[in-house]
């Protein structure tokens, strides 16, 4: 039988073949992170940045699972001179309103 220290090896193989396959199923990074493929992106933003980075907020639509309503699929993107982040997350439409109330009430003030 195996041991665990023989074993232990092949756990970030799984990880990372498990990574690959949702990346290849969902077509895009965002949609890995998220689970569900982006069937389009609705628009983007560039947020504060300096000389060496740069921040974009993208606004995409996810495909609806079982024909329902899409969920909304927001990505924050910065990139710096060697490296990049992606923060993503995923919104149901009553979230979306929501967050636009949200957003409306602290810009009027």
């Amino acid at each position: 039988m195996p041991t665990f220290t023989q074993i232990a090896p092949f756990f970030p193989l799984l990880i990372l073949a498990y990574f690959g396959w949702r990346y290849l199923r969902n077509g895009s990074l965002v949609g890995a992170l998220l689970g569900g493929r982006l069937t389009e992106t609705v628009g983007e933003i560039s947020l504060a940045s300096s000389p060496m980075t740069s921040r974009v907020l993208r606004v995409s639509l996810m495909a609806a699972p079982d024909g329902g309503p899409q969920d909304i699929g927001l990505a924050i993107t910065s990139k710096v001179a060697l490296g990049a982040s992606v923060a993503p997350f995923k919104l149901s439409r009553r979230e979306a309103l929501e967050l636009v109330t949200l957003l409306q009430r602290a810009s009027a003030r």
